[in-house]
């Protein structure tokens, strides 16, 4: 699908496989399983990221100048407000359907007028 071969995808698989995390406070947490998402602070993953991102994304996106991913963020403009909240609604619908997930909730919209 996105030209990675299948032995590649089944070494970072099995580098991942039983992986175990802490969270960091004032003393570690104690270790527990990651089943989902990619592991802080690995190198490997905002390459990962990218890479899934680049195709989960490829049928939601119109055109670079109107939408863009950097990191985990993602970017969206409109001629209006309207047109805005439906391109909204098509990538949380979108990522939703391919199991991730988009928090609206620290959306922040900005209105420009030239």
């Amino acid at each position: 699908m996105a030209g990675v071969e299948e032995w590649l995808v089944k070494a970072v698989m099995a580098m991942y496989e039983g992986a175990q995390t802490v969270v960091r406070t004032t003393e570690d947490s104690k270790a527990f399983n990651v089943k989902v998402g990619l592991h802080q602070g690995s190198v490997l993953s905002p390459l990962l990221f990218v890479i899934v991102m680049e195709m989960v994304s490829r049928e939601l996106r119109a055109s670079l100048l109107v939408e863009l991913l950097y990191a985990d963020e993602l970017i969206l403009m409109a001629e209006s407000e309207e047109s805005l909240c439906d391109k909204i609604v098509k990538w949380k619908s979108g990522l939703e359907a391919k199991g991730l997930k988009m928090t609206t909730g620290k959306t922040k919209v900005i209105s420009v007028v030239v």
